[in-house]
C-alpha cells in the first residue's frame, strides 16, 4: 500500500496536480516523491499499522478531494464522518479485505458490519484494484448498492526501474548468488503479513534439491522463518533483509520465478508480481481473487491453489525450466496495462467526475 500511494502521489505530481501525503510519523525516514508534500503526523494511538491521527482533520478543509487508501483504522472513520457534514470530496481507495486471525479476526468482523458501512456510504468514489476482488471481497454483499461509486484503477509499476536488463547470470554474480535456478520471494517478516505464505514455499522448495530460495525482507518472524529454512534447505536459503529500492530490479533479474504463494484474500494484488513480470522473470501465484488477474496462467508464469505444496513445487519447477520464453511475455503483458502515466491519466479522470458531482465510470 506504501509503494502505491508513493508511486500515484509521484505520478500524479508529473501530470501536475498539487499533492499533499499525510502519513503517520514513522520511526525510519520514507522515500518522498519529487514534487509531493508529505506531512508526518504524531499518532495519537498506534497499533501494528493502525494509527489515529486527528490532526489530518484541521488539514482536510483546505483540499478539494482527499484519497484515502483503506484499510487505514483509526484515521479513516474520521475523514469519512468528516466528509458526512461537509468538504472536502472523499476518494476511498480499498486495497484489501482484512482478515486476521483469533482474537483480531472478532476485532476486524466487527468493524467491518458497523464501521465499514459508514466508511463506503461517506466516500464520493471507491475505487479497487479489480473488479475480480470486488465481487469477492467484503464490498460483494454491497456492489449493487455501490455500483454508482465503483470503478477500477488498478496498481502500476515504474517501467523505467523495473525492466529486463542484462543476464540472469551476472545479476546472481553482482549479489554474491550461487548460479543455480532460483526463486525469489519479497515480503515484510512479520505477523501482520501472515498470509504471504513463506512457510509454504519453504516447503515447496525444499523439493526442488538443485534450487536457490532468496528471501527479501524483514521483520520479528524473520528468526522462526530462518530456523525453518535452516532446517529444510540449509545453505540453499538466503535471507538478504530489507532490499534498498535500487537494488530490487537486480533481485527479480537475478531469479528464475518469483513467488507469491498467498494464503487468504487478504493479499489482492500483489505488486511484486507485476515488478517482477516487468523485469522479465515470470511468476507463481496463489490463485486469489485479484491476484489472478496478474498472471496469464502458462504464459507469464503459473498459477496454484492456496496451500497446495505438491502443485507449488510443480510449478516452481516448471517455471524455472520456461524461464526465458515466459519472461519475453511478461514483459509484454506488463507493458500493455500497467505504467504509472496510464494509472495516472486514469485517476485524474476519476477526480474530474468526482469534483463535477458526477458518479465515476462503471
Amino acid at each position: 500500500m506504501g509503494t502505491v500511494a508513493y508511486q500515484q502521489a509521484r505520478a500524479l505530481a508529473d501530470a501536475g496536480v498539487e499533492v499533499t501525503v499525510f502519513t503517520p510519523r514513522a520511526a525510519s525516514p520514507r522515500r518522498r516523491p519529487a514534487g509531493v508534500a508529505v506531512v508526518e503526523l504524531p499518532p495519537v494511538f498506534r497499533r501494528g499499522n493502525a494509527a489515529c491521527v486527528p490532526q489530518v482533520l484541521t488539514h482536510a478543509h483546505r483540499f478539494d478531494l482527499v484519497h484515502l487508501h483503506y484499510p487505514f483504522f483509526g484515521t479513516a472513520e474520521l475523514l469519512a464522518a468528516r466528509r458526512l457534514f461537509g468538504r472536502p470530496r472523499l476518494v476511498l481507495q480499498y486495497q484489501m479485505d482484512v482478515v486476521g486471525v483469533h482474537w483480531k479476526a472478532r476485532l476486524f468482523e466487527w468493524h467491518r458490519r458497523v464501521l465499514l458501512p459508514l466508511i463506503l456510504h461517506a466516500a464520493d468514489a471507491i475505487v479497487v484494484t479489480s473488479n475480480d476482488y470486488a465481487a469477492s471481497s467484503f464490498l460483494a454483499p454491497r456492489l449493487a448498492a455501490l455500483r454508482d461509486k465503483l470503478t477500477v484503477i488498478p496498481a502500476g509499476v515504474d517501467l523505467t526501474e523495473f525492466t529486463a536488463r542484462g543476464d540472469r547470470l551476472g545479476a546472481r554474480r553482482r549479489l554474491g548468488l550461487p548460479d543455480a535456478p532460483t526463486v525469489f520471494f519479497l515480503a515484510r517478516l512479520d505477523r501482520t503479513h501472515y498470509f504471504k505464505g513463506l512457510h509454504l514455499l519453504i516447503d515447496a522448495v525444499a523439493q526442488l534439491p538443485d534450487t536457490v530460495l532468496v528471501i527479501g525482507g524483514d521483520g520479528e518472524w524473520r528468526a522462526q522463518y530462518q530456523a525453518r529454512a535452516q532446517a529444510a534447505l540449509g545453505a540453499r536459503a538466503h535471507f538478504v533483509g530489507d532490499v534498498p529500492d535500487e537494488a530490487l530490479p537486480l533481485y527479480y533479474r537475478a531469479a528464475d520465478v518469483a513467488a507469491l504463494p498467498s494464503v487468504d484474500r487478504t493479499e489482492a494484488f500483489g505488486l511484486v508480481l507485476l515488478e517482477s513480470l516487468a523485469c522479465g522473470t515470470p511468476v507463481v501465484a496463489s490463485r486469489l481473487p485479484g491476484v489472478r488477474t496478474l498472471v496469464d496462467d502458462g504464459r507469464t508464469g503459473y498459477l496454484v491453489e492456496p496451500g497446495n505444496i505438491e502443485q507449488l513445487t510443480d510449478r516452481l519447477r516448471r517455471c524455472a525450466a520456461e524461464s526465458a520464453a515466459l519472461g519475453i511475455n511478461a514483459q509484454a503483458f506488463v507493458r500493455a496495462r500497467y505504467g504509472w502515466p496510464t494509472i495516472a491519466r486514469s485517476l485524474l479522470e476519476l477526480y474530474g467526475r468526482v469534483l463535477a458531482g458526477r458518479t465515476p465510470p462503471a
